[in-house]
């Protein structure tokens, strides 16, 4: 009996780390990834120009939308908080009214936060768009919706749950073999 309790013990405790572990991990590495996002495109040439041409920015802020699977949402609103793209079409043109990202020299033109929007509660990260000169022009946002956040920690929680079960079923059917073969 004390043999299953220190085995169910074992098992449970090292399931439960393993699990905080991972979401931790993956909590930094979506953060990393959204962030990623935002910055590489507030460094596309085509928010640079003067006047981005719309359709070109919507062609191909489509088309890096549809090859990231994390990402839920882009945005990029100018310095006048008017959206001049939004990967839900009917609000490019519109005033953006959410958080309005405050950037400073500590988070290098760049972060993420917790805040919700017109598609609910989100993860975000932020980057600032700068002109050649430096001049801070606008800014673009990376979004995964946190319904999606949550389904994936779930899904991990599961699959650490099965894991952990498996391990203790393993575990009592070698402790009952080994104490079978020694009496």
């Amino acid at each position: 009996m004390f043999q299953i309790i220190l085995i169910v013990t074992r098992a449970v405790c090292l399931g439960v780390a393993g699990s905080l572990i991972n979401v931790q991990f993956e909590t930094k590495r979506r953060d990393q990834n959204l962030q990623n996002v935002a910055e590489a495109i507030a460094q596309s040439p085509i928010l640079l120009e003067q006047e981005p041409d719309s359709f070109v920015l919507n062609e191909y802020l489509d088309s890096l939308k549809d090859t990231l699977d994390n990402i839920d949402v882009i945005s990029v609103v100018d310095s006048n908080l008017v959206r001049l793209y939004h990967s839900n079409h009917e609000l490019i043109g519109t005033a953006y009214d959410g958080t309005i990202p405050k950037f400073d020299g500590e988070d290098e033109g760049y972060y993420a936060m917790n805040d919700s929007g017109p598609s609910g509660t989100q993860r975000r990260a932020y980057a600032a768009i700068y002109d050649e000169k430096g001049n801070y022009i606008g800014f673009v946002m990376a979004i995964m919706l946190m319904q999606n956040i949550h389904r994936e920690t779930w899904q991990t929680a599961l699959i650490f749950v099965l894991i952990t079960i498996a391990a203790i079923l393993m575990e009592l059917l070698i402790s009952t073999e080994m104490s079978s073969t020694i009496k």
